[in-house]
């Protein structure tokens, strides 16, 4: 049986980018954008970058895609994407641009992006097959969470995790999962798909 969740000293890179959360939050905390008339139902991750690509090709500003699991886009639960397939989302430079050289170092990643899940919302169990079969695991960074009252969870195939400011979890996201978060205030991560492989301490 596959593991749920996976070490995070088993990646050093990841493990290193964790340690620089404050420069990431900080600059989440700097973020003013709009939450955009784009969501990813029924989409893959080409198909959303497209259509974003598009909108900003016409001069819309850059911002927040709608989450999947709602007619029309799920606005509890929206992304800031940040770079695919090692490269940037260069509209998101102005905003992130720490944030982009740290994961610029890195190589290996699919698909990066803040992920905000608005309080007293759930995201329903899902699994992402292609996980598995391309070789990547996946990862959330925790920038943002309640102080007090943290009822922010991540549930992989029976397991909980609870989302903590400062903290990583690294999980095999092919495997049956949700997100609950039934805390007062929203909960943002960074969220990174990965190659397992070329992610993995030597």
């Amino acid at each position: 049986m596959r593991p749920s969740f996976y070490p995070l000293e088993s990646f050093k890179p990841l493990l290193e980018l964790t340690n620089q959360w404050q420069v990431m939050r900080d600059e989440l905390l700097q973020l003013d954008a709009p939450l955009l008339d784009i969501d990813r139902t029924d989409k893959s991750h080409d198909q959303v970058f497209t259509e974003l690509n598009q909108y900003l090709d016409r001069g819309g500003d850059y911002g927040w895609l709608k989450g999947w699991g709602q007619a029309g886009g799920n606005r509890d639960w929206v992304q800031f994407a940040l770079q695919v397939q090692d490269r940037p989302i260069e509209a998101a430079r102005a905003s992130f641009p720490r944030t982009l050289q740290l994961l610029g170092a890195l190589r290996g990643i699919k698909v990066c992006s803040l992920a905000r899940l608005a309080a007293h919302s759930f995201l329903t169990c899902h699994r992402h097959p292609e996980i598995l079969g391309e070789g990547l695991l996946q990862m959330h960074i925790t920038l943002s969470a309640a102080t007090e009252g943290n009822y922010a969870y991540l549930n992989v195939n029976g397991q909980f995790h609870q989302h903590r400011t400062g903290e990583a979890v690294i999980f095999d996201g092919s495997l049956d999962h949700f997100v609950v978060n039934a805390s007062n205030t929203e909960r943002t991560i960074l969220y990174l798909e990965f190659d397992k492989a070329r992610m993995a301490s030597r």
